[in-house]
């Protein structure tokens, strides 16, 4: 549908990889008359004709390493690839409430406009921070963003993994963007002491591919969430997404 969501760290892998491709968009009336029935799952996104045999593959995450795998995206070896995979799951567990929005109560962009936070140092980790936990949805989304900054701290940077970007990356990347959104929280970094965070996103938004893909009009638009963090499906302004 014409909107970022679950396709977008799809669309950043094969913009980096330069990878040509076209996106068929259609919209809720047209998926309710019938396009629904033409996905393996009934759910988007889907990758058309994926193995050149007219066979499509459903599940996000599915696509997502397939294509990482196919692009050289997935890490140098088994080891690696294990490790970024075990960060993807947490990733989609968290920052994408398990595939079901982009805001929700394990991670919310919107709760973190007006939240109040310590020093770093002084908040609860992810570690040691058991599931069932009386954080609100602004504490429980600093967790996961304290996470992701001590994994940056581990690595050479500015990547995940090191000086060459792997599929998480993409997908870490595109959710901070829209919190570092002037709507949102631009000093996110600052404000929440998250330094390595703020130059991860100043590194991803450099590359070439990226910005390119960034500023153009084959990017989906974006659009307004209200401040519990419900999805309005209201296209509005953004860095370099024009007001509709």
């Amino acid at each position: 549908m014409p909107m970022r969501n679950r396709g977008e760290i799809i669309r950043l892998m094969l913009e980096e990889a330069q990878v040509p491709y076209e996106v068929e968009v259609f919209g809720f009336k047209d998926w309710e008359e019938g396009v629904k029935e033409t996905t393996p799952q009934g759910k988007c996104p889907v990758l058309r004709d994926y193995d050149g045999q007219g066979n499509d593959l459903g599940q996000e995450g599915a696509i997502t390493r397939f294509l990482a795998g196919e692009l050289g995206l997935d890490g140098k070896d088994s080891m690696e690839r294990a490790h970024i995979d075990s960060l993807y799951c947490l990733w989609f567990s968290t920052m994408r409430n398990n595939g079901v929005s982009h805001d929700g109560k394990e991670f919310s962009v919107a709760s973190l406009v007006d939240a109040n936070c310590s020093e770093r140092e002084g908040r609860p980790t992810y570690q040691e921070t058991f599931r069932l936990n009386e954080l609100d949805k602004a504490g429980r989304s600093l967790l996961i963003l304290d996470y992701f900054e001590e994994q940056l701290g581990k690595s050479e940077g500015p990547y995940l993994m090191g000086a060459q970007p792997c599929y998480l990356d993409f997908g870490l990347f595109y959710i901070l963007f829209e919190l570092s959104e002037p709507s949102n929280v631009p000093d996110f970094a600052s404000k929440f002491d998250l330094p390595l965070l703020g130059e991860f996103v100043k590194a991803v938004e450099a590359r070439p591919q990226i910005n390119s893909y960034l500023k153009s009009a084959r990017r989906m638009p974006r659009y307004q969430r209200d401040k519990s963090g419900l999805s309005l499906y209201t296209y509005v302004e953004g860095k370099w997404s024009p007001a509709l």
